[in-house]
């Protein structure tokens, strides 16, 4: 007895991510064998689809779990045996629900950074928007320009959206404020910081000594960060430090000479040393 279907599958039409059924009643001796295609490829059974057959009714059943955009299009069942095969075709449509629109909104800000110079460096920073921004990043209310050693990234995950500005080898010139934007059909949102570069100079610092009527003098070379002193974060601005701790020059600050005696027993010490005015010791 030739395959025949008494019951062809139908077109059907599923939300995104919902589970899409399709079924077929089917009659022929022997049993025919059944087979599933979908755009005329094989359809392979894994934990997402799902191949029954119910031998009582006759019913060969194709279940998707989570139907998503890649699952849908035209699908065939094949019936098949000894005695012939058959076929029927049905279309599966997958429907998106409207998504609410969002305005950009940073969840992760730009943050002022300090670093040496020829030291790499990453401005990086989060948000939230839909439909997907246009990412623009400034420095000093300029465009950053496409080089080799600046290189901008974004990565999106449906909402969520991450853009970090890398530069190598950072120098001298890259120093001052940058800002990214983001834009979409529902606003924009920018956030801004200040980049501070550095170098390293050398500081001739005498120590003098005096040991049972013996004073003993010493330069010593050390480094020091030379770099700005104002620093901007989101129209925020504060001082800055440098990394040994002790305030940044500032040349309208007048230098004072502070003395301090150390008395120990027998050996008496002194050392003088240097302070800028009004600063934190």
């Amino acid at each position: 007895m030739s395959t025949l279907f008494i019951q062809p599958i139908t077109s059907c039409s599923v939300p995104h991510g919902e589970v899409a059924r399709f079924h077929a009643r089917v009659s022929g001796m022997p049993k025919p064998e059944i087979s599933w295609f979908h755009h005329r490829q094989p359809v392979q059974p894994n934990k997402n689809v799902v191949f029954h057959f119910d031998e009582v009714t006759n019913m060969a059943t194709l279940i998707i779990v989570d139907a998503f955009s890649e699952h849908a299009g035209q699908y065939t069942c094949r019936a098949a045996n000894s005695a012939g095969e058959a076929a029927c075709l049905a279309t599966l449509t997958i429907t998106k629900e409207e998504e609410e629109n969002i305005k950009p909104s940073f969840t992760k800000k730009l943050k002022f950074q300090s670093v040496l110079e020829g030291e790499p460096v990453e401005l990086k920073c989060k948000l939230v928007a839909y439909p997907p921004p246009t990412i623009l990043w400034f420095h000093n209310n300029r465009s950053v320009p496409k080089e080799h050693r600046r290189r901008i990234c974004t990565d999106s995950r449906m909402h969520m959206h991450t853009t970090s500005l890398v530069i190598d080898s950072i120098k001298e010139k890259d120093s001052g404020s940058y800002k990214v934007m983001a834009i979409n059909t529902e606003g924009s949102a920018d956030s801004t910081a200040s980049l501070l570069v550095g170098e390293l100079v050398d500081t001739l610092v005498t120590q003098t000594e005096q040991k049972s009527d013996v004073k003993h003098s010493e330069t010593l070379k050390v480094k020091e960060v030379k770099s700005f002193v104002e620093c901007q974060a989101d129209d925020k601005f504060m001082k800055m430090e440098n990394e040994n701790h002790c305030a940044v020059p500032d040349p309208k600050v007048e230098s004072t000479m502070v003395a301090i005696e150390f008395h120990q027993p027998e050996v008496p010490y002194s050392e003088t040393l240097t302070y800028p005015e009004n600063t934190i010791r």
